[in-house]
């Protein structure tokens, strides 16, 4: 009788238990799979920021090396247009393969930082700028009178007391 019972409930048992492994397995490889692919996509991520960041710091680099060729030049318009050529043909060599919307985008990036806390000169600031400085340059043109006359007065006391 024993052995009746266990030949019969043997296989349900051994049917419930692997029902049971293949569950647990099955959502144990789940969680598994899910962990695996944020992982995956988070190193694709840094990947992609360090490449990023790469291409940042290369950029600035050549950056550097324009604004040292160009830093001393007497033609304005010609120095915009050259040194953008130049950022975009150095940079070029540095990394190839870069698109021209990717080297606009390090080229503003750059500027930006590079120009971040420089005020912007207006027309009209420009010319508040200017028109301080002339009043400026009157005060000190009337105070360099009143200096060279008081010279003159100075030189001619010394004079009569000879």
């Amino acid at each position: 009788m024993k052995e009746l019972l266990i030949s019969q409930i043997a296989p349900i048992a051994a049917t419930a238990v692997v029902a049971i492994l293949a569950v647990t397995i099955k959502t144990i490889g789940d969680i598994l799979i899910e962990v695996l692919t944020k992982k995956k996509e988070e190193i694709e991520k840094n990947i992609k920021s360090l490449g990023y960041e790469e291409e940042l710091n290369t950029a600035k680099e050549v950056w550097d090396i324009i604004e040292e060729k160009f830093r001393i030049t007497e033609n304005v318009a010609q120095v915009l247009g050259s040194k953008a050529d130049e950022f975009d043909k150095l940079l070029l060599q540095k990394i190839p393969g870069l698109s021209q919307e990717n080297i606009d985008y390090l080229r503003q990036a750059i500027a930006g930082e590079v120009n971040k806390g420089k005020s912007v000169i207006t027309e009209d600031s420009a010319k508040q700028q200017i028109a301080s400085l002339q009043q400026d340059k009157a005060k000190l043109q009337i105070e360099n009178t009143n200096l060279k006359s008081k010279i003159d007065q100075i030189n001619n006391t010394l004079n009569i007391l000879k």
